[in-house]
């Protein structure tokens, strides 16, 4: 997942519907409760039998741009936030370049730029999820800029030395090992059980990796757990290696002769992501700086606000162009750009895939994100709707609309008919992936999760990352991946503590 380190909160609705789906209000976001009687007498009962969502975040955060005590806030956690642009506003007032003041103007947005320019996005309120407005950007980075990322995480469990934590970088897990019989490792109710994970152990086996060749076999190797298999392959390889154990749709695993352990027609399915792309002008948006926006479209799929905007002079995103190595982008032809970047939230296309291309464990899968596919007009409607009102934000400031391009010229509000929608259709890029092992229902024959992260169907198995989202959080997963991680932490530890845990397996 590929997110500019932007530290952005997901909308309540987004855990909500994962408590709504799974029955586990462990998941609820209860923070705004408190402020409406009516639900009062519940508020405690809920938080006495549940964590919410923002209680992990707070858990777990490290912040390093507000006062302590900050409501909805952590500053003991381990993951590092700063924003820039507050640091900077209590140094001399910030002012905004004419694109803010008008994106200010044309959101109502009463305060002074300054403000606005260092409004923290992951303030918690009543009205937080329909409130259109500019912010101050939000990384995840430690008080001096520098990054941070679970690499940090790792690197300083290891440093640590009380862990028995062992990190390979040179090992590609190949598949999950289960005993289907009882004899050593029994499941609930008779499931298969994962005991253990079969990998090949060698530099470069993968063919994602550009350095592999010929002679990068490795060599096959074995390690068993003595409770529960984890997997956080993402979005991508998590499916992967669940089809190549076995657990997949029957069909698809017949193809390649591999043994069913599991029917779960679910896994690799569902594909979800933030349609991206930029829209770009020629001229100039004048002196000051720019922050991100969040607003509401004519369209949003869950009723809330549903595009996030970053961009500024010179500021060209068109995704990543790989070649080898090496990150390329086309050669620019615009002169003086100006760009404003749409990253779409509230996505409800779930219609992409990650399949096999074959059994071999080290080839990469088919992945296809199918982008706009029947169902899901509404993320195409919203992304018109935003290239129009940025249309006629730059024709207000004195820039030049160019792309979209739009050949007889927009209509009045900026609209350009199917020109934009085949442009889109092009030009969508997105980073990050999420879903394609998804929690769901009981009674949900897509499901390949439940609440607990817990893979149905088997024992001893879970998936915890990006890929068991019910559906894509906000706008920039990586903050709430984190979070799941936390409460997937939270839940294995409270079902030991309860007893609930499964057993060892025996020798």
């Amino acid at each position: 997942m590929i997110n500019a380190m932007v530290t952005w909160l997901p909308s309540e609705s987004d855990w909500n519907y994962h408590a709504n789906v799974t029955g586990d209000d462990s998941w609820r976001f209860v923070s705004s409760f408190h402020l409406l009687p009516r639900y009062a007498k519940y508020v405690d009962k809920m938080r006495f039998r549940a964590e919410n969502m923002h209680k992990i975040f707070a858990k777990i955060e490290k912040n390093n741009y507000l006062p302590r005590g900050t409501p909805n806030h952590g500053f003991d956690g381990f993951f590092q936030t700063q924003m820039g642009a507050m640091v900077q506003a209590r140094q001399g007032t910030l002012t905004g370049n004419n694109v803010m003041k008008t994106y200010a103007q044309d959101f109502g947005n009463t305060q002074s730029m300054n403000n606005l320019l260092s409004r923290d996005p992951n303030e918690i309120g009543p009205t937080r999820d329909q409130t259109s407005s500019i912010y101050g950007q939000v990384s995840h980075t430690y008080a001096n800029g520098g990054r941070y990322s679970s690499r940090d995480y790792i690197q300083n469990a290891v440093k640590a030395g009380n862990t028995n934590l062992t990190v390979s970088l040179t090992s590609l897990a190949t598949k999950i090992l289960f005993d289907t019989t009882g004899t050593k490792c029994s499941g609930a109710n008779g499931q298969p059980r994962a005991t253990g994970v079969e990998y090949l152990f060698g530099r470069s086996v993968y063919a994602a990796d550009y350095r592999r060749t010929a002679n990068n076999k490795g060599e096959k190797r074995t390690v068993l757990a003595r409770r529960e298999v984890i997997v956080s392959g993402g979005a991508f390889n998590s499916p992967q290696l669940l089809l190549l154990s076995g657990i997949g749709n029957k069909t698809e695993l017949a193809k390649f002769n591999i043994p069913v352990i599991k029917d779960l027609p679910g896994v690799g399915q569902n594909l979800m992501d933030n349609q991206e792309l930029p829209i770009v002008g020629s001229g100039s948006g004048g002196s000051g700086g720019t922050g991100l926006a969040m607003y509401k479209s004519k369209h949003p799929a869950h009723g809330e606000r549903d595009v996030f905007l970053m961009g500024g002079q010179g500021f060209l995103f068109r995704g990543f162009w790989p070649s080898e190595n090496v990150v390329r982008t086309p050669q620019e032809t615009v002169r003086t750009p100006y760009g404003a970047s749409i990253v779409k939230g509230s996505s409800v296309n779930n219609k992409g895939w990650v399949k096999l291309k074959s059994a071999d464990p080290t080839e990469t899968p088919e992945i296809n994100f199918n982008h706009y596919a029947e169902g899901s007009e509404m993320d195409l409607e919203a992304i018109k709707d935003t290239i129009a009102w940025i249309r006629t934000v730059y024709k207000r400031v004195g820039i030049t609309p160019v792309e979209p391009p739009c050949t007889k010229g927009p209509d009045a509000n900026g609209y350009c008919g199917q020109e934009d929608v085949d442009w889109i259709h092009k030009q969508t890029f997105g980073h990050h992936p999420t879903s394609t092992c998804r929690i769901g229902a009981d009674n949900d024959p897509g499901a390949v999760l439940d609440g607990k992260f817990r893979v149905r169907g088997v024992s001893g198995l879970r998936v915890v990352d990006a890929s068991a989202f019910a559906r894509i959080p906000g706008v920039f997963p990586s903050v709430s991946t984190f979070m799941i991680s936390q409460k997937a932490s939270d839940d294995m530890l409270a079902e030991l503590k309860d007893g609930k845990a499964l057993p060892v397996c025996s020798a």
